[in-house]
């Protein structure tokens, strides 16, 4: 979950409970104060009836809002307050009212005084000011959650950018990472962070580059040397014995060379040594290395099959053009099987090889690891080869497996936002 869809969220819970907090105590609130404000207003109606009393010596009877009555004797009622049920006619329904019964002494008469007023109103009124404020408090709510939103959106926009400019960077392209500059605190600490972190890694990476660079070449030297010298020792009159463990010798070499010139390879098409200066037809290319491959094929009685129909066309350097069709190539000989069969099909879109052989335990993600082999014979380093030359030209590769083993190529598709 992205940091501020979380925050987002989080925000958006707080502001629920909130709401449903201040609204459930607004309720309770308002209607405790408008229960007060009646029940006051009822006493001093009572002051009043005994006043009207007291001067006009006449009972005001007003039903069912005023019942006054007067008593033969002090029964010594104490005041209280009820809810009551009263039938209204005109609506024909039970109204509920709030009833104050009181006893008062005017001169030398006892009276018990019973007034009452309608809560319904004062239900209505509790119920208008609980949702006027409940919709004014989620209008500022939902206006803030809003503003908020896109304020954190222009704080968080340059380390977004920072953000993508780390996930693009790659030492190869041999430029310095360039972070934007921001006006809080934390984003410029964790942005010098990870320049000292990126200058540092960029120094080893260069310095190991070299060091892999010039030990490759060095070692390439002697090999030819050794090679040359043991052949040239194979030319004289040696014993059984002697000429095997120095053909031996001169195979385990030869290998040796192959894997120095291997490692050599990948490592000037990491560093980006290959201009891709030419447009390459691989149809073109494909009906030319499969003559070249003739013989091999002849050997293992492996049939091919070319299906061409659009030309499947990269701008890519020829040399490595014609590394990844030859590893390929040598892949589906390699591991097929006698009498067996490659099938090879372009299209505009698509360059796709496939070859019959043995099951394996290779997958897409672990068969372009380097040094990944499916038999002793190999240093498997051809199709790391392969998916090198493939992602610094912007091409995709992918292996799957069924009846056959198949590497399909295509264009790569650049993200665009």
């Amino acid at each position: 979950m992205k940091f501020l869809t979380k925050i987002n969220r989080n925000y958006f819970i707080l502001l629920t409970i909130t709401l449903l907090v201040v609204t459930v105590s607004a309720f309770f609130t308002l209607n405790k104060i408008l229960l007060h404000n009646t029940k006051q207003h009822l006493i001093e109606q009572t002051s009043l009836i005994k006043k009207q009393i007291a001067e006009r010596s006449e009972l005001p009877n007003i039903y069912p809002i005023i019942e006054v009555k007067k008593d033969t004797q002090n029964s010594f009622v104490e005041p209280s307050f009820k809810r009551i049920l009263i039938k209204n006619e005109k609506e024909d329904e039970m109204e509920e009212f709030l009833e104050y019964s009181n006893q008062i002494k005017v001169k030398a008469n006892f009276y018990t005084v019973k007034l009452r007023e309608s809560t319904f109103e004062s239900e209505d009124l509790v119920a208008i000011l609980t949702g006027s404020l409940s919709i004014l408090l989620l209008s500022v709510l939902i206006i803030t959650f809003f503003i908020s939103k896109k304020f954190n959106k222009t704080v968080w926009k340059d380390f977004e950018k920072n953000l993508q400019k780390i996930e693009q960077f790659s030492f190869t392209a041999n430029k310095p990472l360039s972070l934007l500059k921001s006006d809080i605190e934390e984003f410029d600490r964790l942005n010098k962070v990870v320049d000292n972190l990126t200058e540092k890694l960029g120094a080893d990476y260069l310095s190991l580059k070299e060091f892999s660079e010039n030990a490759s070449h060095e070692i390439q030297t002697p090999l030819s040397i050794v090679l040359l010298n043991l052949e040239e020792v194979l030319q004289q009159d040696l014993n059984e014995e002697t000429f095997k463990k120095v053909l031996t010798s001169i195979h385990a070499l030869k290998r040796l060379s192959t894997l120095n010139q291997s490692l050599i390879l990948l490592t000037k098409i990491e560093n980006k040594q290959f201009i891709a200066d030419r447009t390459i037809n691989f149809n073109e290319l494909i009906v030319r290395k499969t003559e070249e491959f003739s013989s091999l094929f002849e050997t293992k009685n492996i049939k091919v099959e070319l299906e061409l129909s659009n030309d499947f066309v990269v701008k890519i350097n020829e040399q490595l053009a014609e590394i990844l069709v030859n590893n390929l190539l040598s892949n589906a000989i390699k591991h097929n099987i006698n009498q067996g069969e490659i099938l090879i099909s372009l299209t505009e879109n698509e360059f796709k090889i496939c070859n019959t052989g043995e099951q394996n335990s290779l997958t897409d993600d672990t068969i372009f690891n380097r040094f990944t082999k499916g038999n002793s014979k190999s240093y498997g380093l051809g199709l790391a080869i392969v998916k090198n030359i493939c992602e610094t030209n912007l091409l995709q590769i992918h292996y799957s497996k069924n009846e056959f083993n198949c590497f399909s190529i295509t264009h790569k598709i650049e993200n665009k936002g």
